[in-house]
């Protein structure tokens, strides 16, 4: 009788550990173990389903959010280390069973009194598996700790130091300073730090607001120099930009609330000192300045505090770094920006600015001197800087991209934890609806409202002590009117549907006969929802023109006709220099209008002016 002997098995104890590289447990149930390798894979299989449960639940943009929030990301640390260690056992374990040979010596849950064959070309192997898994374990927690830092960072409260309020205001004459006649109704009562009464609320159902702060420290300080609160409907996916002007004056405060028993029923100071001046108060104001921003902003705008829920606060110099760190942004100037006192270093000293009209690629320093430069020393100025941040926000929108995001990440993240802070909550609840209606913005086809001079209040000498400054008083009632008008849905009936489709391009030079910047009608045009930009500000004509680009009225016939009206000039375009309707044809411009707001024909006063719109 012949008796077969069974010859040990050798497996490839590589091999083990390479599989249990991919999942702990694989190795051993390669080896032949198979009760430890269940054992070792029950961890990491039920770990892999909880979060492909969470996924399914939340998307992959909800999962993500969760993923990264900081309550998660803190103990993820932990865990990262808890999981290499558990997998470098695992490895090290399917390496050295498989190590020995299968038979009698090895009873198939591990235990076995024989001795390994260890391979020197397979332990060569063991360590290279080792070294790449302790790397990637690495990697992720770099990332990780770099997440956690920057998002914690980003959402923590902002601390100002503390800073007390200037004496308050005071007008020096009771007259405002004069404004165009084709802004009609423009007040001319003297503000005075009397209650406000309490509006209707403007209804905000399906609507979210955010403000968006560009802040100033320069010299040591907190200003808050950049103030948007963008606007938009859920359901329709539209936004609107809402700007004030950093120099707003006796900005009403909400009757019986906390900025009203701290302040009175108007805020004596410039608006940009309001967040510095109101944040070492957190018993009226649990989120500091921040909260009193939000609530004077939603006041004013939308007659209710509780508008405007959150705020993303940025720096200016992190702003340029986060330009700088994207590639830098290519704005169409639409006139050359001339400023001989825009700011220095903090240092008092002022320098002077000039960037050329067209396209240019920018670099953070050019974009940020392009979104701070006032444009010249005048008080109406405010009006232009608003506008060009906004061009600035929507120039960043189109051309950002997640390749740029990605290849640039490391650098991004520096740039935003030190520039960036907001209150919106993290994970996918609020932010995930934000995000969701982020796809569908094109802030390309955004409105923006500034609201300065131009027919939303008027700008005026005011004194404190020795101390005397220009600001702007707003007009609360036609602001309001304004946005209810965004908010509601509701074209100005004086605009057609076809003008409001048409977005013409329009610029608006300074004509040398008029009292005020041509900015005022830049505003007037702008708060009807047209595409009107500021030109330049030095004076071109002595009469009011209204100049056809490349043949636009027939490009635009409804915004040609429209501005025929409002101007108050009548007639076919015309090369002819003498006429209010000229035409003209220039191969490096796109078709448009050009307004020269000089005085209407035959005037004898600048009191006169176009016939308003009814």
């Amino acid at each position: 009788m012949t008796t077969t002997v069974r010859q040990p098995v050798q497996h490839s104890a590589f091999a083990a550990a390479f599989l249990s590289f991919v999942l702990p447990g694989l190795g051993h149930i390669y080896a032949g173990v198979y009760r430890r390798g269940v054992v070792f894979a029950v961890l990491p299989v039920s770990t892999a389903c909880a979060l492909l449960i969470q996924l399914a639940r939340l998307g992959p943009i909800g999962f993500g959010l969760w993923a990264a929030q900081t309550s998660i990301l803190g103990p993820l640390v932990v865990v990262n280390l808890f999981f290499l260690a558990y997998r470098i056992v695992a490895t090290v374990d399917a390496y050295r069973l498989a190590s020995y040979p299968t038979g009698d010596n090895l009873d198939g849950k591990g235990w076995t009194s024989g001795r390994p064959r260890f391979n020197p070309f397979s332990i060569v192997g063991l360590v290279a598996v080792l070294i790449v898994m302790t790397a990637g374990h690495g990697l992720f927690g770099y990332w990780d700790v770099r997440f956690y830092t920057a998002l914690n960072q980003i959402h923590s409260p902002i601390e100002v130091a503390q800073a007390s309020p200037e004496p308050t205001f005071e007008l020096v004459s009771p007259t405002p300073l004069p404004v165009q006649s084709y802004l009609p109704d423009t007040p001319s009562a003297t503000p005075t730090p009397s209650p406000t009464p309490a509006p209707a609320q403007i209804d905000l159902t399906g609507r979210i607001n955010i403000l968006l702060v560009g802040v100033d420290r320069q010299g040591g300080g907190f200003r808050t120099d950049s103030m948007i609160v963008a606007s938009v409907d859920k359901a329709t996916h539209k936004a609107a930009l809402f700007s004030m002007p950093r120099d707003t004056m006796f900005l009403p405060m909400p009757p019986n609330s906390a900025l009203s028993s701290l302040w009175g029923p108007k805020f004596g100071n410039k608006l940009n000192a309001l967040w510095a001046y109101s944040d070492k108060y957190r018993n009226l104001f649990p989120g500091g300045g921040a909260d009193a921003l939000k609530q004077a902003l939603g006041y004013a705008l939308f007659g209710r505090i509780d508008a405007i829920p959150y705020y993303v606060l940025v720096d200016f110099d992190g702003f340029e770094n986060v330009i700088d760190t994207l590639g830098g942004v290519t704005i169409n100037v639409p006139a050359p920006v001339i400023d001989d006192g825009y700011p220095g270093n903090g240092d008092g000293q002022h320098l002077r600015v000039y960037i050329p009209a067209g396209i240019q690629h920018m670099t953070g320093a050019e974009a940020l001197v392009y979104a701070r430069s006032r444009k010249g020393s005048g008080y109406y100025d405010d009006y232009n800087r608003s506008a060009r941040q906004e061009q600035i926000l929507i120039a960043l929108q189109q051309e950002t991209d997640v390749g740029a995001i990605s290849s640039h990440l490391g650098d991004l993240i520096d740039a935003l934890k030190d520039s960036v802070h907001t209150d919106i909550p993290e994970g996918p609840d609020v932010l995930g609806a934000l995000i969701d209606q982020a796809r569908y913005l094109n802030l390309a086809n955004t409105k923006t409202y500034a609201f300065s001079t131009a027919g939303y209040g008027y700008s005026n000498l005011f004194t404190s002590g020795t101390s005397q400054q220009y600001g702007f008083v707003p007009d609360i009632d036609r602001i309001r009117a304004a946005v209810a008008q965004v908010t509601s849905g509701k074209l100005d009936p004086s605009i057609s549907q076809g003008v409001m489709d048409e977005q013409a391009p329009i610029v608006v030079e300074n004509g040398s006969g008029t009292p005020v910047p041509a900015g005022d009608l830049v505003g007037r045009l702008q708060s009807l929802g047209l595409n009107a930009q500021p030109g330049s500000d030095q004076p071109v004509s002595n009469e009011l023109k209204l100049v056809v680009v490349n043949g636009a009225d027939v490009t635009y016939p409804n915004t040609f006709a429209m501005l025929e009206k409002m101007l108050g000039v009548s007639g076919p375009p015309t090369t002819d220099g003498s006429t209010q309707v000229q035409s003209a044809v220039e191969p490096s411009e796109a078709t448009g209008f050009v307004i020269i707001t000089g005085l209407p024909a035959g005037s004898a006063s600048s009191t006169a002016g176009p016939t308003p719109l009814p």
